[in-house]
């Protein structure tokens, strides 16, 4: 075989497997089987081709399942819920089963996909605006406990050993590193194991119902959060809407949305209520307190005219660009705000090694 022949036998005309389901998989997904439906090609099928050219194995297996209950009779919705609903939230679900009732199906897909596709770009700009401030951190701690652990026990015993009189600054680094030589294993550890169970506890009802509390009123912070929490109320609004769900159940569906925010899932049924009991949507959003005024009478103002849903499609990009405008301010000024603070603290212990070095050095002359 020649050296062409090999290469071209091993095109790369299929995707690498992988086991996991990642938002990209289910985006892929989607994008495929709703252009195959909008071309004409029969449900099976489109689920079929959808799935073997989807790269995780887990979700291949899934959606041929799912397309197992399908050819058996069961509508589209009722089956993906019935297999795979721990992986597709429940207003994807909802909006599938509309459009399977309008018969858009194809067209809800792709309004679908769109908003995944929005949301994966917010959370990505997000994590990427956060790695620079967070390698700081990181390479900031790892030069303090670098210099505690195994610099600072130097000069302390070159310093006990010459008998100099040490100012406090000095015996106060020395301290914490003789702290840090006899306990820094300990305190990893418990750290360690402190982070596990916090993150643990941050899973349950009432860990994300407190961290949300905390959270929504930390200055700066808070307003990242409220921000972004506008930003995903006003574009699955719309995004339901538009797809024809009825307005109970979509709040219903969009409380859901909101399952790891309890207080906010807590607030849209609360509006919810308000509304089956005869009152507007936006009094109930106002009377929660977790809304901004501009959402609660841009909700006014649709509900007055009828026009909820294009409204609200109107809002969604203006809180998603201000989301990811906070977001870049944030970081840009946390980044020299790290470098002041460990510079500071990596100035002290500085200062606490050549201090004691420069009044020896004085005393020698």
């Amino acid at each position: 075989m020649s050296l062409e022949s090999w290469f071209l036998s091993h095109a790369r005309v299929s995707a690498k497997r992988h086991s996991r389901v990642s938002l990209d998989d289910k985006m892929s997904f989607f994008q495929q089987f709703g252009s195959l439906l909008a071309s004409g090609t029969p449900m099976l099928r489109a689920l079929k081709i959808s799935a073997e050219q989807n790269q995780s194995t887990q979700l291949q297996a899934t959606m041929e399942e799912v397309g197992e209950r399908v050819a058996s009779g069961s509508s589209l919705n009722v089956a993906i819920n019935d297999a795979a609903s721990d992986l597709f939230p429940l207003h994807w679900v909802a909006m599938i089963a509309t459009g399977e009732a309008t018969g858009k199906l194809d067209e809800v897909l792709v309004d679908l996909n769109r908003q995944i596709r929005e949301a994966a770009d917010t959370r990505s700009k997000f994590i990427g605006s956060m790695i620079y401030p967070c390698v700081l951190v990181f390479v900031a701690v790892l030069v303090l406990v670098v210099m505690l652990w195994f610099v600072v026990p130097t000069f302390g015993d070159m310093f006990k050993d010459m008998g100099a009189e040490l100012p406090d600054i000095t015996v106060f680094v020395l301290d914490c590193s003789d702290y840090l030589a006899n306990y820094g294993l300990y305190v990893f550890g418990g750290l360690a194991v402190g982070t596990f169970f916090f993150r643990r506890w941050a899973k349950t009802e009432p860990g994300m119902r407190r961290i949300t509390s905390v959270l929504v009123a930390i200055p700066v912070v808070g307003d990242l959060v409220i921000q972004s929490s506008m930003y995903r109320f006003s574009s699955n609004l719309a995004l339901l809407l538009r797809s024809g769900v009825p307005m109970l159940e979509t709040m219903n569906t969009v409380a859901d949305v909101f399952k790891g925010q309890p207080p906010y899932r807590d607030a849209l049924h609360h509006a919810r209520n308000r509304m089956a009991a005869g009152r507007s949507l936006a009094d109930g959003l106002e009377e929660t307190g977790l809304f901004t005024s501009m959402m609660v009478n841009a909700v006014r103002v649709g509900e007055e005219s009828a026009q909820l849903g294009p409204v609200m499609e109107e809002l969604a990009p203006y809180y998603r660009e201000k989301t990811q405008a906070f977001m870049s301010r944030v970081t840009k000024l946390a980044e020299p705000a790290i470098i002041m603070v460990m510079g500071g603290v990596i100035s002290v212990v500085m200062l606490a090694i050549y201090i004691p070095m420069f009044e020896m050095a004085g005393n020698v002359g």
